[in-house]
């Protein structure tokens, strides 16, 4: 009998397969949790309807964690509802001052909220990330967003710029020094930017799953293959890193499986959950 009430995993790189979709096998090792009553939930930079589809065909309705723990929902409700446990958007005076920054850089800029994903050009990385997530954004100006989000007083759950890594790379450097005091920046590829407010992370959505499932973090059970993932994968009661995972992410783990495209996630839950 395993010790761990509660297993959580990233999603792209660690849990779907390279065509963004989950294998057999890794749904009946969910149905495997879903008949042990152990819950399973979605840890993930995504937004919330591109995170659903996935949690309907696990037949898992758990709650989501969304943009690296800057919104969590619950379940769905019997009316397909969902409960917000927590929402920490981006300040709206540094959201402000970087959107200004960004403004006639011809750079693609996204914003996330809720269910709401907004760019400022349709291009290949637009039609990059509606492959992987299967949504499709709205097309706004800058001073359209700039408009909204001061009309809202506070900034977007997550900002994704991306771009060839030759304007990538300096540009994270110039964020992080004239905006790290009140936003994270991490790499989820050389060639994207992922911004959240500070002190955000799936590290400490642990602690909200935790509570809300009457568990301690250390009967959580964390899978993960990125720099976002290290935090989780440390705290967690059991970390695992998949094969295919950032050095980072496998120094921090207590243990390693499978590539993501060898259902790396799968064979770990078989192994302690099969009994």
């Amino acid at each position: 009998m395993t010790k761990y009430k509660i297993v959580c995993s990233d999603v792209d790189g660690t849990l779907l397969n390279t065509r963004r979709e989950l294998s057999v096998k890794t749904i009946a090792s969910v149905d495997l949790l879903n008949k042990r009553k152990i819950p399973f939930v979605l840890v993930s930079a995504r937004m919330p309807k591109a995170m659903r589809p996935l949690q309907k065909q696990l037949k898992s309705n758990q709650p989501i964690v969304c943009y690296n723990g800057a919104y969590i929902e619950s379940e769905l409700k019997i009316d397909n509802s969902a409960k917000e446990l927590l929402s920490n958007p981006i300040g709206i005076e540094p959201f402000l001052s970087l959107l200004k920054l960004m403004t006639g850089t011809g750079i693609h800029f996204g914003t996330y909220f809720k269910d709401e994903w907004i760019v400022n050009q349709v291009d290949y990385w637009t039609n990059r990330e509606k492959n992987n997530t299967k949504i499709t954004p709205e097309l706004k100006d800058m001073e359209f967003t700039h408009h909204l989000f001061e009309s809202r007083n506070h900034g977007p759950h997550k900002i994704m710029i991306m771009g060839d890594f030759d304007v990538i790379d300096p540009l994270e450097a110039e964020l992080r020094h004239k905006f790290g005091e009140y936003i994270d920046i991490y790499r989820s590829k050389d060639t994207y930017l992922e911004i959240n407010a500070k002190a955000v992370s799936k590290s400490t959505s642990l602690d909200i799953l935790a509570d809300y499932y009457n568990h301690s973090v250390e009967e959580i059970m964390a899978f993960g293959d990125n720099y976002n993932d290290v935090g989780m994968l440390r705290k967690a009661g059991c970390g695992v890193a998949v094969e295919n995972a950032r050095n980072e992410a496998k120094a921090v783990a207590n243990e390693l499986t499978g590539k993501n495209t060898d259902d790396g996630v799968s064979d770990t839950i078989n192994k302690y959950f099969h009994f």
